[in-house]
């Protein structure tokens, strides 16, 4: 009886092991991905939004940039108005740390987009863009203030 023995080349080797990098590259971060998406900014849903509230980074602002009179019907704890279209937006955006991270949303994530653009733009660059909106905040159960 002859014994099989397999034997791999240098290149087949190196194939394998491109491969083997590839995919543990591709795979999603086990605990670490939250942390590292709290530090950079970006689009968040409604649950990493409830998340970043629990253990908010240190400064953080949040921005609810509907109307007063939405505002007024129910917002994010702790939430500061800044009305988009009511013509002081650029003002209020100025006066705003450039460091702070900034948590954003509007109803449904459309202004807020526009707002999280002109923000980024202006050099604020912690930006957390609620993109579900206080909509998708309402879905989801989750408490409001008036």
């Amino acid at each position: 009886m002859s014994r099989f023995r397999a034997q791999i080349s240098p290149s087949s080797l190196s194939a394998w092991l491109l491969l083997a990098v590839f995919f543990w590259a591709c795979a999603p971060a086990a605990s670490g991905e939250s942390a590292d998406k709290a530090s950079a900014g970006g689009n968040i849903s409604v649950q990493e939004a409830r998340n970043l509230l629990a253990d908010p980074p240190q400064g953080l602002i949040i921005l609810d940039v509907r109307t007063p009179e939405e505002f007024s019907a129910g917002h994010l704890a702790g939430a500061r108005n800044m009305d988009f279209f009511g013509g002081q937006f650029e003002r209020q955006m100025a006066e705003l740390p450039k460091d702070a991270p900034l948590l954003l949303y509007c109803r449904t994530g459309r202004r807020s987009a526009a707002a999280a653009e002109a923000l980024g733009k202006a050099g604020k660059t912690r930006i957390f863009h609620m993109h579900q909106g206080i909509q998708g905040w309402k879905e989801a159960g989750l408490p409001l203030e008036k």
